[in-house]
């Protein structure tokens, strides 16, 4: 896989969750809730706390942002194990001739 390929295909994750956080936020009001989006609803927390931590990946791995350029404040720290997991996961799917020129 090329880097743009993996790039694309993490953003497209990335787009996916945000539709589901989008679906599962309408889903908070009972009477909004229905068969469409109890799933998201339902995980909705879990939706939250992937795409935090995806994204912080992302941007560490492709854009070499700093942390503390990603999130200003928060209270609760990210899993760093987790992230770190991402970016080896993602390292591993690049092609081995891009992984050698980088």
């Amino acid at each position: 896989m090329t880097y743009r390929d993996l790039k694309l295909k993490i953003k497209n994750e990335q787009k996916t969750l945000a539709q589901q956080i989008k679906n599962g936020k309408v889903g908070r009001k009972p009477s909004n809730r229905d068969d469409e989006n109890y799933s998201d609803w339902d995980n909705l927390v879990w939706n939250q706390w992937m795409y935090r931590h995806i994204h912080i990946g992302y941007c560490e791995f492709f854009n070499r942002t700093p942390y503390e350029a990603i999130e200003n404040f928060c209270y609760d720290s990210p899993d760093r194990n987790r992230i770190d997991r991402y970016k080896n996961e993602w390292e591993g799917q690049l092609d081995e001739a891009l992984r050698d020129c980088a």
